[in-house]
């Protein structure tokens, strides 16, 4: 048996039914493949996006984990056909491959793990823009005793704020 190994590489054995310790290298190599190239999309992300403001950095992100999930679900799908096919002897398109499932529920656990991670490091994002002007008219309008009763910081009212 000779098959591509998702690092590159490739995975060779011979004499053996793809089962048992065989049929876990293969997915063991499939599950480090996933693991990698999760971690390294989202250090990617994370460069790539650190100019953005909040709003847009965090709608990126969504668009990140969506897209990684495709991808994992696609890899999977494709490594489940190699599966079946290594297997042979005309194993039932309904036999699910014994670490095939781990493998996808793993590398999906790790981007949700990832993107709530890099979520919480985001500064908050008002979706209410009038709420926001709002309250910095709010905090920009000081009332105190004198002739006129109240002035209004304009420096503060149109500086953007940091959150």
């Amino acid at each position: 048996m000779d098959v591509p190994s998702f690092d590159g590489g490739r995975i060779t054995m011979g004499g053996l039914l793809f089962q048992g310790q065989a049929q876990s290298i293969y997915w063991q190599a499939i599950g480090r493949y996933l693991n990698g190239r999760v971690h390294e999309t989202f250090k990617k992300w994370d460069q790539d996006t650190r100019s953005y403001p909040a709003a847009l950095r965090s709608s990126s992100l969504e668009g990140t984990e969506r897209l990684l999930g495709q991808f994992v679900a696609s890899i999977a799908r494709r490594g489940l056909e190699t599966d079946r096919a290594l297997r042979g002897r005309g194993s039932p398109a309904t036999d699910t491959p014994i670490e095939g499932s781990g493998v996808h529920t793993g590398a999906n656990l790790e981007i949700h793990r990832l993107a709530l991670a890099h979520r919480a490091l985001l500064p908050a994002v008002s979706n209410d823009p009038e709420t926001s002007l709002s309250r910095r008219f709010v905090d920009s309008l000081n009332i105190r005793p004198g002739a006129f009763g109240m002035n209004i910081d304009l420096k503060k009212l149109f500086t953007p704020q940091k959150k």
